[in-house]
């Protein structure tokens, strides 16, 4: 759990670390938020359509090995950024730091689920890894790119990467174990009709939330910083949208632990219905709020929100077999972070047209389409049942 937990919380540093900069970039390179937001979407891309393959190579090599590649690919890339001087260089940059993060989730959750027993709390705290990164780098971007510039954020992550990555040789691999004949054929079984509309309406639900994901967290930081406004706090817009920001988002961490123990006592597509309906309420919510009510509300929407994560993994991991669970999470954060990563650019077309409250507007429609797939898993469930 100790590789997992520190790279977790590092590839949402490597995801996250251009938002709470927009401000800077936009000025450095005298652009616009469509462009910036086609930057994350490449990223995003890479992120997403590498953890397909990323999958696969897990269930044959081993996830361990898959690890260590992301953390001194992503880790050299990041510091190349400094350098740099031109718009497109640095979107190039970006898209190949996306491909090597895209190795992670897919073998961080496949080593889990094959080496952990209580796996509900296992993918509890390593989400929690997760949503701490998520927290902090708004607030760490901010405050680093204000001082120091916008590269120095990029460069000290990846200096990170590559001394996890020195660590990540010293631990022992797992793979799964190869499967028989006899194996296969109660697996056929298994796999009937039924179970693969089941399949296929998760991976629907999942893919609308990376949408919503992928948008709101664009555009979080310098929403907060133009809409909140608080006397005690007498910062510059960059440093006060990156700090709102991490107050709201620390919260996701204590939705993934709640729901990593809830998981394993209680029906998994309840509760995933439960906390997508309240998190559709408040995004929807943060379109029309400000100051004080909207920081509310991001607390209790990245509540909900994160705990939708280890729900989603236990669901998967019970919707699977063993030897196919580097694939099915392969598949997971391809839609995820590969499809939902266009929120990102369509985002910023919305806000330079129609403004940044259009763009949670678009974002809760898309959790209204998540909430009706998940609904149909909770019907499925209870007639299985």
């Amino acid at each position: 759990m100790g590789l997992t937990i520190g790279s977790h919380s590092l590839v949402h540093l490597f995801e996250g670390v251009l938002p709470p900069l927009i401000p800077l970039v936009i000025t450095e390179f005298n652009t616009d938020y469509f462009h910036l937001g086609l930057i994350v979407t490449v990223f995003s891309y890479a992120f997403g359509l590498g953890s397909l393959p990323a999958g696969i190579i897990a269930d044959k090599l081993g996830p361990r090995r898959l690890i260590s590649m992301y953390l001194f690919g992503a880790g050299l890339f990041s510091i190349l950024v400094w350098p740099i001087h031109t718009l497109w260089t640095y979107g190039i940059i970006m898209g190949f730091i996306g491909l090597c993060c895209s190795t992670y989730h897919p073998a961080a959750n496949t080593l889990i689920s094959l080496a952990m027993t209580n796996k509900g709390r296992a993918f509890g705290i390593h989400g929690i890894a997760g949503s701490l990164g998520v927290a902090c780098v708004p607030l760490l971007s901010a405050w680093i790119g204000s001082i120091l510039g916008w590269r120095v954020p990029h460069v000290f992550y990846g200096l990170i990467g590559i001394f996890l990555g020195i660590y990540s040789l010293s631990v022992a691999e797992h793979r799964a174990p190869s499967m028989g004949k006899s194996d296969d054929k109660v697996r056929t079984v298994r796999l009937d009709r039924r179970a693969f509309y089941t399949i296929c309406i998760f991976f629907l639900s999942a893919t609308a939330l990376g949408l919503t994901y992928k948008g709101i967290m664009t555009f979080l930081p310098v929403y907060m910083g133009t809409r909140v406004k608080l006397s005690f706090m007498n910062l510059n817009t960059v440093t006060l949208g990156g700090t709102v920001a991490t107050l709201a988002l620390a919260s996701g961490a204590a939705g993934q632990y709640l729901a990593g123990r809830l998981v394993d006592r209680y029906s998994a597509e309840r509760l995933y219905l439960g906390a997508v309906v309240i998190g559709m309420t408040c995004v929807f919510a943060m379109a029309i709020t400000a100051n004080a009510l909207l920081v509310a509300i991001a607390v209790v929407y990245a509540f909900f929100y994160f705990a939708t994560q280890p729900i989603q993994n236990l669901m998967l991991s019970r919707y699977l077999p063993a030897h196919r669970q580097g694939l099915g999470y392969g598949i997971l954060f391809f839609l995820t972070f590969g499809v939902g990563s266009t929120a990102a650019a369509v985002s910023g077309y919305i806000a330079d047209r129609l403004g940044l409250e259009a763009v949670f507007i678009f974002m809760g429609l898309c959790f209204m389409m998540s909430a009706f797939m998940v609904l149909l898993l909770v019907l499925r469930a209870g007639s299985r049942r």
